[in-house]
């Protein structure tokens, strides 16, 4: 029923399906009638949920403790938690659940999406999502606001980074780089592996004395070395694609420096080939640290690790090479994609005119 309060607001008082009573305060007859219309159907459908202060955050945490004790992968509760701290609890954390809907998660999404990638803001959604699901499960939604939530449009692998000339170095830069490390160091092998074979970083820190055949001058992309939380031991996992495990024939110059790095190489279990001299894995900012250090003491511009890997590409397209060979090097899936990333290496100049008519005159 509706009930006039002394205050002039109008009082809606009624008992849900389960007989708890409940009663709400509108400013205005028209809101409460309205309300009231609502909420008698839901308690006829049995479907009213009785407003909870439970706030995002602290569904988020119940959500991620139950995922705790499932048989889950420590990476992928590694994941969850950064969703959590780094975006859903900032964006999020202080709101009621019930509180929480499709135009205030898009708008954050957007913000999101303007220092990381799309693909990383879907993953952050579907982690919402599922947190979501729990506060339905537990009754203190009707329905969960992700679910219509426009997921971003994303470029499948490379496609979205065009690499310009200002990001790769030249055959001469690259030749001063690797001249700045002494032969037979890990800090050789570091710069020459993705500069002349395209690997990724944690292709590099992930590569295994088995996967190299150093008598055939062989490497086969097996393992990925994906960083874990400080302290924590790192997860070693196979490419996700069939392109990315891929296999080579390695230079002469690097199967050499390879050579003499595996008679130095530190033991350790997992017979990985960059570790440290306790037979520890490199992360990525150690990586980093030893390219630093190598470009200062050769006096060129400063490019990330993943700068060689575009290096490697970007000179094997400048000099003509077919994008099928370059693109099986690289792991992209299909040679469209390398072709759009190296586009500005691609020899504008050809003699195919020429060679087509004298082939025929």
């Amino acid at each position: 029923m509706i009930k006039k309060t002394v205050a002039g607001t109008y009082a809606v008082d009624f008992r849900d399906q389960e007989r708890h009573r409940i009663l709400k305060t509108f400013d205005t007859y028209k809101e409460a009638n309205e309300f009231y219309k609502d909420v008698q159907a839901q308690v006829a459908k049995r479907e009213y949920v009785r407003p909870v202060k439970r706030t995002v955050k602290e569904v988020a945490e119940e959500w991620l403790e139950k995922k705790k004790q499932g048989a889950y992968e420590r990476n992928s509760l590694i994941g969850w938690k950064v969703h959590i701290e780094k975006y859903l609890v900032p964006s999020f954390g202080a709101l009621l659940v019930q509180d929480l809907d499709v135009e205030r998660i898009e708008e954050e999404a957007a913000k999101w999406n303007e220092r990381v990638a799309a693909v990383t803001v879907n993953k952050v959604l579907t982690t919402l999502a599922a947190i979501m699901s729990l506060a339905k499960r537990y009754k203190l939604i009707k329905s969960n606001p992700v679910d219509d939530v426009e997921r971003l449009n994303v470029s499948s692998e490379e496609d979205n980074e065009e690499v310009t000339p200002d990001k790769v170095y030249t055959k001469e830069e690259l030749k001063k780089l690797i001249g700045a490390t002494e032969p037979g160091t890990l800090e050789r092998v570091i710069v020459m592996f993705p500069a002349l074979t395209g690997i990724r970083v944690g292709e590099l820190t992930g590569a295994t004395w088995e996967a190299i055949d150093l008598k055939a001058g062989r490497f086969e992309v097996r393992l990925n070395m994906q960083d874990n939380d400080k302290g924590q031991e790192k997860i070693l996992k196979a490419p996700k694609s069939r392109s990315g495990r891929r296999a080579f024939k390695l230079s002469p110059q690097l199967t050499q420096e390879l050579r003499l790095w595996k008679l130095k190489c530190p033991q350790n279990d997992r017979g990985l080939v960059v570790v440290n001299a306790l037979g520890k894995p490199f992360h990525r900012k150690q990586i980093s640290q030893v390219l630093d250090t190598a470009i200062e003491k050769a006096g060129i511009k400063r490019l990330t690790p993943h700068g060689l890997r575009h290096t490697f590409c970007s000179l094997l397209i400048a000099d003509g090479k077919p994008p099928t060979e370059v693109a099986h090097y690289a792991g992209h899936k299909d040679p469209s994609i390398t072709l759009k990333v190296y586009a500005h290496f691609i020899p504008q100049e050809t003699s195919t005119m020429e060679d087509f008519a004298a082939s025929i005159l």
